[in-house]
Order: structure tokens, then C-alpha cells, then sequence
């Protein structure tokens, strides 16, 4: 993803350079000086594209069909992002995803989860549901509307309700795939265990009919103690699939245990019952 902005920089900087007539050691000082400058000013021209599409998005507007080009821009933005703060992510599994809309389960260890999983399942087309403090947040927030990521308020169980219903019309209608956390945040552990689940979450699948696929996530709790001086290796690892028959034939609770106990034999970690209602 950086790609783009190095070529860019170093045709800029050697057209500089050309054209000042610079010769000798100059050249490699005067080139690096350019290189550098003209990296640094077509990443904030690049932000600045952002800022100003973000302008055009209406957030209190339902979104009812995703954005293949906020999404694409949003898949370049984070792959550029994860490169700057020297993130590796290696991705095993994806074969046994299955055609069709389905509802992602994964394990929440930070903040970068969600960037890490849009960027490597971009072609999936997956909305995440969220805590509402993070589409307030400036230009993420209008970009994760419009590619169709949905608040929850796991404080109001009717304006839970709502987000749940509409996740599963995103399914049912073909709009787009979805993601969740079902521990409801982070965990801030060692990764000696799984949080309870939030069993509530998991009627997306069921009210949606659709298949759920279970992936594991490691390594991005270190990113933030790592970058941008030391690299964090993340492997992102698909578990298992739920058929969508396994799915309609189950209670929440029943699909809850299925998937905890795939996610916990992904991550090698000892199952245990669900504790949550």
C-alpha cells in the first residue's frame, strides 16, 4: 500500500533533482532531502482527499446498500497505516470461507482488530458493529458509515435491538457481511482465556439465516508498544464455519458454545462454558 506514495516521491524527488542540475554528493543529499519531503506532502495530500470526502457523508442518513469506493479507500488508507506502523500480518484459512453473505466472530485483543480484519477480508465487503463513541470520531467515523459498520448501545436494549435487526437486514439483503466482537470489549488479559460471550449478538446470524465464521486474532495488543520501531507480527486465522443449517437449527446460547469453542481450539486455549445470559 505504500507502494504508490514511494514511487510517486522518488519520480518527484530525481525530476527535482534533474532539473536543479545538482551533481555528485549532492545528489544523494539533496535527493533523500526531496524524497522525504515530497513522501511527507503526498501522505497529507492523501489526507486531505479523505478529509474531504468525509464531508460528503450524512452519518444520521441509514445506510442502505455499501460503498465499493469508501471501501476500497478505506482498505488502501489502512494497508498504508499498517505499513507506516510496521504491522505483518499473515492470514491462513481463508479457503474455507464460504460464498455468500456471513457473520465474522472474532476474538478482541485491541483497537487495531477491526483495521487489521477490513483491510484483509476487504473483497468480503464486512460491516462491523461498534461501540457508538467510535463513529463520532472525525472522518473514521463518516467512512465506517458508509461502508455500512453499525453502532450498538449495549446500555439500551432497544436501540440494541435495532442495530441487531438492521445487521441482519444487511445480510438478508445481500448489502453486505458482518463482523463482531461477541466479548463486548477488549481483553486486556494475557490471552490465557476467552471473555463470556454476549449471547444476544449471535440472533444476527440466526434471525439472518446465514453462515458464521469464526476467526482468530493475535499480535495486535503489541502494536501499539511496538511501532513504528519494531515490527508486530498479527495472524489472523479462520477457525471454523458454522453451516447456515448448524445456524437455524440452534438457540443463541447453543451457537454461542459452538463458536467459543472453536475460537478457543483456534487459539489453543481451554474451552469453557459460556457464563453469559
Amino acid at each position: 500500500m505504500v507502494f504508490p506514495f514511494v514511487t510517486a516521491a522518488l519520480l518527484l524527488s530525481a525530476l527535482t533533482v534533474y532539473l536543479c542540475g545538482l551533481s555528485g554528493v549532492n545528489i544523494l543529499l539533496f535527493g533523500l532531502l526531496y524524497f522525504v519531503l515530497y513522501f511527507i506532502g503526498i501522505a497529507l495530500l492523501f489526507c486531505a482527499v479523505l478529509f474531504i470526502m468525509s464531508l460528503t457523508v450524512n452519518i444520521d442518513e441509514p445506510q442502505k446498500k455499501d460503498s465499493r469506493f469508501f471501501r476500497n479507500m478505506t482498505a488502501f488508507a489502512l494497508g498504508f497505516m499498517l505499513k507506516l506502523l510496521r504491522v505483518k500480518v499473515s492470514v491462513s484459512g481463508l479457503e474455507n470461507i464460504p460464498e455468500g453473505r456471513f457473520l465474522l466472530v472474532q476474538n478482541h485483543r485491541s483497537m487495531f482488530d477491526p483495521l487489521v480484519s477490513l483491510c484483509a477480508f476487504n473483497k468480503y465487503q464486512l460491516g462491523f458493529i461498534t461501540k457508538p463513541e467510535n463513529m463520532k470520531i472525525p472522518v473514521i467515523g463518516k467512512f465506517a458509515h458508509r461502508i455500512c459498520c453499525l453502532p450498538i448501545d449495549r446500555d439500551n436494549a432497544r436501540n440494541a435491538v435495532k442495530t441487531i435487526n438492521a445487521a441482519a437486514d444487511y445480510l438478508k439483503n445481500d448489502v453486505c457481511s458482518v463482523g463482531l466482537y461477541p466479548e463486548g470489549t477488549r481483553n486486556r488479559q494475557s490471552g490465557e482465556e476467552i471473555l463470556p460471550f454476549r449471547n444476544g449478538s449471535l440472533k444476527i446470524a440466526t434471525k439472518a439465516g446465514v453462515p458464521v465464521v469464526v476467526t482468530s486474532i493475535s499480535g495486535t495488543e503489541l502494536v501499539k508498544r511496538n511501532a513504528p520501531f519494531k515490527k508486530t507480527a498479527v495472524e489472523l486465522k479462520v477457525c471454523g464455519v458454522v453451516p447456515a443449517e448448524t445456524v437455524s437449527a440452534s438457540t443463541t446460547a447453543e451457537l454461542s458454545e459452538i463458536t467459543r469453542k472453536l475460537l478457543c481450539d483456534g487459539l489453543g486455549l481451554p474451552f469453557k462454558e459460556n457464563t453469559d445470559e
